[in-house]
Formats: structure tokens, C-alpha cells, sequence
């Protein structure tokens, strides 16, 4: 081979070698170009993203509070319903005193009423005084049997 041919060939290769490379930056470039967009499209999400998260966090400050508000209430609300549940014990023990002295006054009217030979509710205020001491008798039973659970 002669030395022409020779430095033919190496021109040759070279043109070749300088049209890939040519081709390889073009690609390269575009490679950079999509590469930047995709990096764009990623940081437009990442914002996107923390934007709703924020929102997110706010919505669930707001939730806690009223969470908390609730519990708060329910737990003033069951303190009073267990002093009342306390004395309903205590009032009970009055209205059974209540009670039994309508009943002995009750008692004595059907005495004095038999004695006569009279129907002791021909006596003034011996119906009502019957029929108020059955009435605070049944809230009384009212009172202890009061159900303060909320059926949970």
C-alpha cells in the first residue's frame, strides 16, 4: 500500500470518526434537553405536592382542635353527670322522708275517715296529696334508675 492510500484510509477514518462525534454531541444535547425538562417536571410536582400537603397539614390542625374542643366538653359534660349521678343518692334519701310523712298523713285521714264512716277522699286535698306523693315517689325511681351512659 502505498503511502497515498495510506493517509486516504486515516482521512477517511477520520471524517468518520469526527461524523460520530458529531452525531454523539447532537444526542448529548437532546439527552441534556429532556433530562431538564424531566428535572422541571419533577421540581412542578414537588411544588404541586407541597402546596396540597400544606393544605393537608392546616386541615388537620383544624380537625385536632375540634377533636380536642369535643373532648373537652364531653369531659365537662361527664364530671357533671357523675356529681349528679353522686347525689342522687342523697336526694333520693330527702324524697323517701318527703314521702313517708305524706304517707303517714295519708294514713291518718283514712283513720279519722273510717272512724266516721266517710271515703277519705270526700276530705279536702286527700287526692291531690295522694297523687303528688305517687309522683315524686315515681321520680324518685326515676332518679335512681337514671341511665347516664350514652350507649356507646
Amino acid at each position: 500500500m502505498g503511502t497515498i492510500q495510506v493517509i486516504k484510509q486515516k482521512n477517511k477514518k477520520m471524517r468518520t470518526q469526527r461524523t460520530v462525534f458529531e452525531k454523539i454531541s447532537k444526542i448529548e444535547k437532546k439527552v441534556e434537553l429532556k433530562s431538564k425538562k424531566i428535572e422541571l417536571s419533577v421540581a412542578d410536582d414537588i411544588v404541586k405536592m407541597q402546596s396540597t400537603l400544606q393544605k393537608s397539614l392546616t386541615d388537620a390542625d383544624g380537625q385536632l382542635k375540634e377533636f380536642k374542643n369535643a373532648k373537652d366538653e364531653f369531659a365537662k359534660a361527664e364530671s357533671k353527670a357523675l356529681k349528679v349521678r353522686q347525689t342522687a343518692s342523697k336526694i333520693s334519701g330527702q324524697y323517701d322522708k318527703i314521702i313517708g310523712s305524706a304517707q303517714r298523713i295519708i294514713d291518718k285521714a283514712d283513720k279519722v275517715a273510717n272512724d266516721l264512716g266517710v271515703a277519705p277522699s270526700g276530705i279536702k286535698g286527700y287526692n291531690d296529696l295522694e297523687n303528688l306523693a305517687l309522683d315524686l315517689d315515681d321520680k324518685r325511681d326515676d332518679i335512681l334508675k337514671f341511665d347516664f351512659n350514652l350507649g356507646q
